[in-house]
C-alpha cells in the first residue's frame, strides 16, 4: 500500500467511527447476504461481535504500513478461522461486505480512491492471512 492509500483508509475509518454500531449492523447484513454460511461463525449477540470486529479492524488500520508488528495476531486469526471452515471465498465476501458498508455509511465521501485504498488493504491483509493458512498443515 502506498502512504496515500494508508492515509485514505485511516481517514475514512476515523470518519466512520461515530457510526460504528450502525455500520456494524450494515456489515453483518451485507456479509450474510453474500454468504449465509458465515452466519454460524458469528454466534451470540451481533452487537458484541460487531464491537470485536470494530476493535480488530481498528488495530489493523493503525498497523497499516507496519503490519509486521501485527502479523502474528493475523496469522493466528487466519489459522483459527480456517479450522472453523473459513476459506478464500469467505475472504472475498468479507472484503465485498466491508466495501459496501463503507460506501453506505460514508456516502459520497467514500470515493473511488477510498475504494481502491481499502481494496489494497484487504488484499494485503487477506493475502498475509491466506499464506499463513497455506503454511500451516493443520489449519484446514
Amino acid at each position: 500500500m502506498t502512504p496515500k492509500q494508508i492515509r485514505l483508509v485511516r481517514n475514512s475509518f476515523a470518519a466512520a467511527e461515530p457510526r460504528r454500531e450502525l455500520l456494524s449492523a450494515i456489515f453483518f447484513a451485507e456479509l450474510f447476504a453474500r454468504d449465509r454460511s458465515l452466519r454460524r461463525l458469528f454466534d451470540g449477540d451481533l452487537g458484541a461481535r460487531g464491537a470485536e470486529l470494530y476493535y480488530g479492524l481498528a488495530a489493523i488500520v493503525a498497523s497499516l504500513g507496519r503490519l509486521h508488528a501485527f502479523r502474528p495476531a493475523l496469522e493466528w486469526l487466519a489459522i483459527r478461522s480456517a479450522r472453523r471452515g473459513v476459506g478464500e471465498r469467505h475472504y472475498q465476501a468479507i472484503g465485498d461486505a466491508l466495501l459496501a458498508t463503507l460506501a453506505s455509511g460514508l456516502g459520497e465521501a467514500f470515493t473511488g480512491e477510498h475504494r481502491e485504498a481499502w481494496s489494497a488493504g484487504h488484499a494485503l491483509v487477506g493475502g498475509l492471512m491466506l499464506r499463513a493458512v497455506e503454511a500451516e498443515p493443520l489449519a484446514a
